[in-house]
């Protein structure tokens, strides 16, 4: 799922002969489309571009979308806590500050680990982190209630 022409394109070639891929122009600033149910959503570098009411409603839906059991992997650019460690990230992959993308809108990890447990998540936890980029897990309980979050 992208909104991009120049990631569909890549994507339609790779998966061009894989018959179980099913490849969806959306934008994620919109809800997601009906699509099903799923033992797995997984999204890379995309989420910290929306709003962060949006990342809110999204992670909701996502839940939503999952399986019992059901798990959700986000790698994903996060705030740093300073504005000094934010431009030693941008130096450490060799983005000049003026070069920062303006379209990111990062969130630090604490929020939306917090996010991921208030809505039902399980297991939730900040799984690998270096600098900037997170990976941030949440599994979906056999059993879903909302209160349930540890």
């Amino acid at each position: 799922m992208d909104f991009s022409p120049t990631m569909l394109e890549a994507v339609r070639q790779r998966f061009a002969e894989d018959a179980k891929v099913m490849i969806v122009d959306h934008n994620l600033d919109t809800p997601l489309p009906p699509l099903g149910k799923f033992d797995g959503v997984v999204s890379s570098f995309a989420i910290h571009h929306l709003a962060h009411p949006r990342k809110h409603t999204l992670y909701q839906e996502i839940f939503a979308l999952l399986e019992p059991g059901g798990i959700f992997c986000n790698l994903e650019h996060v705030a740093s806590s300073t504005i000094k460690l934010h431009e030693q990230f941008l130096q450490a992959i060799g983005v000049p500050l003026a070069e920062d993308d303006p379209s990111n809108q990062l969130l630090d990890v604490e929020t939306q680990l917090r996010w991921l447990r208030e809505i039902g998540f399980t297991d939730v936890d900040c799984y690998w982190k270096w600098l900037e980029m997170a990976l941030l897990i949440g599994v979906k309980p056999i059993t879903s209630t909302a209160s349930q979050g540890t």
